[in-house]
C-alpha cells in the first residue's frame, strides 16, 4: 500500500509542476524563448520616457519653425435697419413688447470678391453663406436668421445688438475678418 500511495501522490505533483510552469512563464529550455528580447526595469522606464517626450519635443520644434499666421482685415462696412432704441431695453424682456425683426447690411468696400462667409452677431449667434459678395457689392441679412450653436434664433426682443464679426475667404484663398461693435445710446 505504501507504493500505491507514493505512485498517486507522485502523479498530481509532477503534472502540477508542468502546470504551474504553463502559467508562470514559458518553459526556458526552448531555444526560440531564450532568443526574446527582455526588457528590465530601467529600459522600460526609459522607452515610456521617450515616447512622452518625442510629441512635446515634435510639437515645441515645429512651434519654432513654423512662420506666424496672420489674418487679414476685410475692408467691410455694415449698417443695421430696422434695430429698436435704447429704450427700448430697460424694461424687464418679459415686459418688452414684440419687435420685427430688423436686417442687417454687410458692404464688400474691396476690389475682390468674397466667397465661404461666416457672419456672427454677439458673439453667440451665427449664420453661413456660400453665396459671394462681389467686390464693391453688398447683401442683406435678416437678424433672425442668426442662430446660435443650440439653436436658438437671434430676437432682438431679448438681445441688443451689440457686436458684428465677418469671416470671410478671399480670392488669394485666405481668411480675412471685420470686426464692429454698435453703440447703444440711452438717454
Amino acid at each position: 500500500m505504501n507504493t500505491n500511495q507514493s505512485d498517486t501522490s507522485q502523479a498530481p505533483d509532477s503534472g502540477s509542476k508542468s502546470g504551474d510552469r504553463a502559467i508562470l512563464g514559458p518553459d526556458r529550455s526552448s531555444k526560440a524563448l531564450q532568443k526574446t528580447p527582455q526588457l528590465s526595469h530601467r529600459g522600460l522606464t526609459l522607452m515610456l520616457s521617450l515616447m512622452c517626450l518625442v510629441p512635446i519635443i515634435t510639437i515645441f520644434v515645429l512651434w519654432q519653425m513654423m512662420p506666424p499666421v496672420y489674418e487679414g482685415q476685410l475692408e467691410a462696412s455694415v449698417t443695421a435697419v430696422g434695430i429698436p432704441p435704447a429704450e427700448f431695453y430697460l424694461p424687464h424682456y418679459s415686459k418688452r413688447p414684440e419687435f420685427n425683426t430688423g436686417d442687417l447690411i454687410v458692404r464688400n468696400e474691396s476690389d475682390q470678391d468674397w466667397t465661404h462667409l461666416n457672419i456672427q452677431v454677439n458673439r453667440h449667434y451665427q449664420i453661413y453663406d456660400v453665396e459671394p459678395i462681389p467686390a464693391r457689392g453688398e447683401r442683406t441679412f435678416n437678424l433672425d436668421r442668426f442662430v446660435s450653436r443650440t439653436g436658438a434664433r437671434f430676437q432682438l426682443r431679448y438681445n441688443p445688438l451689440k457686436s458684428v464679426r465677418i469671416y470671410a475667404r478671399r480670392p488669394t484663398k485666405d481668411r480675412a475678418t471685420f470686426y464692429h461693435e454698435f453703440q447703444q445710446e440711452a438717454e
